[in-house]
């Protein structure tokens, strides 16, 4: 059974230009302590990919919720990848659920797609 869907559309410039103007502090903001030790080994050119892809991924988990973000913050949920690629979500309000994430990368938009079931 299907308990929520959510997406979400980043463009890639906006979040670029947040980076560089805020830089660790939108880190802090955004990725956990496990994104943020996959973040430093990257090229900076993965750098930005990155962040479109967490991001995006956390707002489509939160619509999914139904919640947004009250009662839990972009820090507190961590976007995995297994040794294919395929991203997945670790979070403690996914406790007795299943869900599917899918992540799109384009040179302007980045697009996430998540479903929680039961």
């Amino acid at each position: 059974m299907i308990l929520g869907i959510g997406t979400d559309l980043v463009q890639r410039d906006r979040v670029k230009a947040i980076y560089e103007k805020y830089d660790k502090r939108f880190l802090d903001k955004v990725l956990s302590d496990f994104e943020k030790k996959e973040f430093i080994k990257l090229k900076e050119n993965a750098k930005v990919n990155f962040l479109c892809s967490s991001f995006a991924a956390k707002e489509a988990f939160v619509k999914a919720l139904g919640t947004g973000f009250r009662g839990i913050y972009p820090s507190d949920i961590s976007i995995e990848k297994d040794d294919l690629g395929k991203p997945s979500i670790r979070s403690s309000k996914l406790d007795a659920t299943k869900h599917h994430l899918s992540i799109t990368n384009t040179d302007s938009y980045t697009l996430s797609f998540v479903v929680i079931e039961k």
